[in-house]
């Protein structure tokens, strides 16, 4: 019988953070480093003050690299990530293609933020804490 027994495991777990996220202006940014052969598993947004004010701020966590195209809400779209409300927010109740987990085998990457605070006056305030392990091939 013909087997697939692999030996490739990990026995490392990481967490990393951004920098506190404060009244920052619209646009994407760049938050953590992914390296290659990082399997993100969960992604969490930290909402210390939400966007108030006026209407429609949003906030998406995504990612670039891995030798794909940029995707901004990859890991969570803008209903997940929930700008407009304090708390903390997982990626894995969302339906976007990253929210179940993300292998980097290609190359590394990097998770990213976008914000659009449309017309509110209060920004938004927080932290996104990305978990993850390092597994060869």
């Amino acid at each position: 019988m013909t087997d697939f027994i692999c030996t490739a495991a990990a026995d490392n777990m990481r967490l990393a953070r951004s920098k506190q996220l404060v009244t920052l202006a619209d646009g994407t940014y760049n938050l953590i480093r992914i390296p290659k052969y990082a399997f993100v598993d969960e992604v969490w947004f930290y909402v210390s003050q939400a966007y108030a004010g006026g209407a429609a701020g949003s906030a998406t966590i995504g990612f670039l690299g891995n030798g794909e195209t940029a995707d901004p809400d990859g890991f969570m779209d803008a209903t997940q990530a929930g700008g407009r409300a304090t708390g903390m927010k997982p990626m894995t109740p969302d339906t976007q293609p990253g929210s179940k987990g993300k292998w980097f085998t290609t190359a590394g990457g990097m998770l990213t933020i976008t914000l659009a605070k449309s017309t509110d006056t209060t920004l938004l305030i927080g932290v996104v804490l990305m978990r993850f392990s390092v597994i060869y091939p």
